[in-house]
């Protein structure tokens, strides 16, 4: 007579694995944000700096991209 599978098992095991993947994953979306955050930063002051040197408003900024 064949074995017969335990499928409660195997289904509580890969339930298991799917959660933890999923706590991983909300942590390198958490990880993403934070790394976006701060590059948006960082490009922030970038161009507050450039703007200051080159004593260049916002609207005259804008003004040159839109052309």
């Amino acid at each position: 007579m064949a074995r017969k599978a335990n499928y409660d098992e195997k289904i509580s095991v890969l339930e298991e694995k799917i959660a933890k993947k999923q706590e991983e994953l909300k942590k390198l979306k958490a990880q993403l944000a934070d790394v976006k955050e701060k590059k948006a930063k960082e490009d922030y002051q970038e161009l507050t700096a450039y703007m200051a040197e080159n004593n260049l408003s916002a609207s005259e900024v804008l003004a040159a991209i839109k052309d």
